[in-house]
């Protein structure tokens, strides 16, 4: 569609059309896959601007019994106008040809006592570092390969520090507790016990 601007110029103002698409199994495995088009052609030569790819732990698994389960994300832009930065994945990281990520994560409990709800989700990294950003800038990348690992014994749990009255608690699956001021665990600390 078109627009103008305060000089009544005009200016093209890109479409967007998201949708949703489940995974199909791979008979005999734990695989899932989906095969998306990049280029559509037809009439209005649309092409795919970006994926998100989420994935969260199954509502009836007992690590999720009476918590709120959210979303881990990837996002793949394959163009310049993609999704914002909402999801939690980081700064994207330039890309091409095919992706194999083979990530950690570790269920991260959270206990928020001033809403009384406890959450769970999938941590793998503190995505506002590079090296743990789950957003990536595509280039000539016809496959991309995600293995989730999840060690679901290994549970992480932030609640509010109640001792120093500021900051969070975090204690980790040996037992160690820290009292720090940062909302994220350690990353690499929790791949020391995985």
């Amino acid at each position: 569609t078109k627009s103008y601007n305060s000089s009544n110029e005009a200016y093209e103002i890109r479409g967007y059309n998201g949708f949703m698409q489940a995974f199909s199994p791979i008979t005999n495995s734990d695989i899932r896959q989906q095969r998306i088009a990049i280029d559509g052609g037809g009439p209005c030569l649309w092409q795919l601007n970006s994926i998100k790819v989420s994935f969260k732990i199954a509502d009836n698994n007992p690590l999720v019994q009476g918590k709120k389960g959210f979303a881990t994300n990837y996002i793949f832009d394959f163009d310049d106008y993609g999704f914002s930065d909402g999801y939690g994945t980081g700064r994207a990281i330039m890309a091409s040809g095919n992706l194999e990520l083979k990530t950690d994560f570790f269920p991260m409990v959270i206990i928020n006592q001033m809403f009384n709800q406890t959450s769970i989700e999938m941590f793998g990294g503190d995505t506002n570092y590079d090296r743990w950003s789950r957003r990536y800038k595509l280039q000539d990348t016809q496959k991309i390969v995600i293995e989730p690992i999840l060690h679901s014994q290994k549970e992480v749990l932030l609640q509010g520090d109640e001792e120093r009255g500021i900051g969070m608690m975090i204690t980790y699956p040996n037992g160690s507790i820290e009292h720090v001021r940062k909302i994220k665990p350690d990353y690499e600390k929790l791949l020391s016990m995985k």
